[in-house]
């Protein structure tokens, strides 16, 4: 008998793990499922990457602008992973192959040898605003649940502080 609880013992401590691994996660007060609380995670390590980027951008150092378009292709591939194709075709519209993209807004600038202005630290805070809302919508359902998510990665990331400091290294 104490022979059976000795093999049976490891196998109980094992499903008790697996058990745990496999709960929901709570993100931004939302309930999320591992699977996409591991999205997000993803999503927010590629957007620090991003604003990490931008804010060391220099009109005049081709290697920072290379950085921004490495940084919003790396998003692009990876944050677009549960959309759909629709969502995918905007979120790639947002970051790359729009006019008021913000990879077209880099180019264009570094291109051009302008400096960062208000006006244009404000087109990439709205795309980039843009694109975070596009890569939550496949985690939840609900909008109000979205909102939540959203909030949260943009107070996880400092965003907003982040994208107010793009271009002041000129």
């Amino acid at each position: 008998m104490k022979k059976k609880i000795y093999w049976l013992l490891p196998f109980l401590i094992i499903g008790l793990l697996l058990t745990g691994c496999n709960r929901n996660k709570v993100y931004g007060t939302v309930v999320v499922s591992s699977a996409k609380y591991t999205q997000v995670q993803t999503d927010k390590k590629y957007l620090n990457h991003l604003l990490q980027a931008l804010e060391k951008f220099d009109s005049e150092k081709p290697k920072t602008a290379n950085k921004i378009y490495s940084a919003i292709d790396e998003l692009n591939k990876n944050a677009s992973k549960n959309m759909s194709k629709q969502d995918k075709s905007q979120l790639k519209a947002v970051l790359i192959s729009n006019k008021k993209s913000i990879k077209h807004i880099v180019k264009n600038a570094y291109e051009n040898h302008y400096g960062f202005d208000d006006d244009l630290s404000g087109t990439i805070s709205t795309e980039f605003h843009k694109s975070v809302k596009l890569m939550v919508k496949p985690i939840t359902k609900q909008a109000s649940n979205r909102q939540k998510i959203y909030d949260q990665l943009i107070k996880d990331t400092n965003a907003q502080k982040r994208l107010n400091n793009v271009g002041t290294n000129q």
